[in-house]
């Protein structure tokens, strides 16, 4: 029952993991959607609030997708199936981890055409195409690209190709080297865009609407989309912090790395959101969430100099530095699932994984063009490919990790899966994760499908 030695190899060192969870946690929702929900909710207070979500129950997750990968030492399906094995728990539980690689396939699948966007817009703005448009102009420059099933499509398969390279070349060779290279180069440019903020507008505004406290605005609904950006920044629910564990060694300090891991979405967060509210501000223009905010706010925001110019490239840049390495650790799960099962060579599986999604990305793509006006009960298809994998599936995997681990599993079991000794720890981590996890993720499937506003209506009368 002990943690077996890896087959597959191990990570270089800790900071090299470390920097590969980075990769898979920091996301476009950490760069724009987190100062958002600051700014809508209470600032520091919202802040607050998403960092004790996390330390609740979205690192406890995590350190449970960790160490079940680490114990099974397997690809995320068949390793779901020898952990029920172990624990004399139903096969069925293996469809955990299906459920948990499909999450990841349809997640990639239409992130991969925002990812291609960001492509697009880093040299549009190196061109200068993106400088001086007003509103109209702003609005009209992202809708050309978007409709235009070409270009999309062009972006999309660039991306892809991209991607699929990297982990063509292996989890070494290809996931860490890229994340050990490209997040830190990420995070530098986060810096720069603060200081390049910083010296040329007034950011008192954006620090206080960003950081002063505020509860009366946080509200119950200001809590629960807290509990939700806590779960999604960690990645969790589609394999992958259960696949980037089998890589794990039995002695590395879990628990350190999940804290640090949280620091750094947090660090990433406030200056990035400050450095890009502050832009915005100036240009009294009005903060919004999403994609307006990345393709039509900022390009309007930015001074038509220079100085303007590199800032643009510098934002879209860590789009896609940051977009790359998330799909690498996305598509990984789906290569090491094709590569041990199928036996294929590691090339082939990842040509093939990445063909799968390319394929499914298309649903996506065309939703915004072609198939606009093809809805089923209002949704198009990446309406429906966005609500079934955000609000249902990945919400659900990880609930139902939480009971196999909380539940099923032997607590010795369990004990064993840790691999530290110190026994106060792992009683107050298998605590966390039978009641805070389980009960948030069962807020989060109630909010997300609709069902809590009717239970609070009802409540309220």
């Amino acid at each position: 029952m002990n943690i077996r030695e890896s087959s597959y190899g191990y990570w270089s060192s800790t900071h090299s993991f470390l920097w590969v969870v980075v990769g898979a946690t920091v996301s476009i929702s950490t760069l724009t959607r987190v100062p958002y929900l600051m700014s809508q909710y209470g600032g520091s207070a919202f802040l607050l609030t998403y960092l004790l979500c996390a330390i609740l129950f979205a690192v406890p997750l995590m350190l449970a997708e960790w160490i079940l990968g680490r114990w099974s030492r397997d690809d995320v399906v068949a390793g779901m199936g020898h952990l029920a094995q172990a624990a004399q728990a139903r096969r069925s539980w293996k469809a955990v981890g299906m459920m948990a690689l499909a999450g990841a396939i349809l997640v990639l699948s239409y992130y991969s055409v925002m990812a291609g966007w960001s492509m697009a817009y880093t040299f549009r703005m190196a061109g200068g195409a993106v400088s001086g448009l007003d509103v109209a102009q702003s609005r009209q420059l992202f809708l050309d690209l978007a409709q235009d099933p070409e270009r999309s499509l062009s972006w999309h398969t660039l991306f892809m190709v991209a991607v699929c390279v990297v982990v063509a070349h292996g989890f070494k060779e290809g996931v860490e080297r890229a994340a050990v290279r490209l997040v830190p180069a990420a995070m530098t440019l986060v810096v720069g865009l603060l200081v390049y903020a910083m010296a040329k507008v007034d950011i008192q505004p954006a620090w206080a609407q960003l950081m002063t406290p505020d509860f009366a605005k946080l509200g119950w609904r200001g809590v629960i989309e807290a509990m939700i950006q806590a779960f999604f920044t960690m990645s969790l629910g589609i394999g992958v912090m259960m696949n980037l564990g089998v890589y794990l060694p039995a002695s590395a300090p879990i628990k350190r790395l999940a804290f640090s891991v949280l620091l750094i979405n947090i660090a990433f967060s406030v200056v990035a959101g400050v450095a890009l509210y502050a832009l915005v501000l100036a240009s009294d223009q009005s903060p919004v969430a999403g994609l307006a905010l990345i393709f039509q706010i900022v390009p309007l925001s930015l001074p038509n100099t220079f100085g303007g110019t590199l800032f643009g490239v510098a934002f879209f840049l860590t789009l896609f530095l940051i977009t790359l390495c998330s799909a690498t650790v996305m598509l990984e799960p789906l290569t090491r699932y094709l590569s041990d099962r199928l036996r294929w060579t590691r090339v082939f599986a990842a040509t093939s994984g990445a063909l799968i999604i390319w394929y499914l990305g298309l649903g996506s793509l065309l939703s915004f063009n072609i198939w606009h006006d093809a809805e089923l009960f209002g949704r198009t298809f990446f309406g429906w490919i966005q609500f079934l994998t955000i609000n249902l599936l990945v919400p659900a995997t990880a609930l139902l990790i939480c009971i196999f681990v909380g539940s099923i599993m032997p607590r010795e079991l369990a004990w064993v899966a840790w691999g530290e000794r110190n026994r106060r720890i792992f009683d107050i981590w298998f605590f966390m994760l039978r009641y805070p996890a389980r009960i948030s993720l069962i807020i989060i499937l109630l909010y997300s499908t609709g069902l809590l506003d009717v239970l609070m209506r009802f409540w309220t009368g």
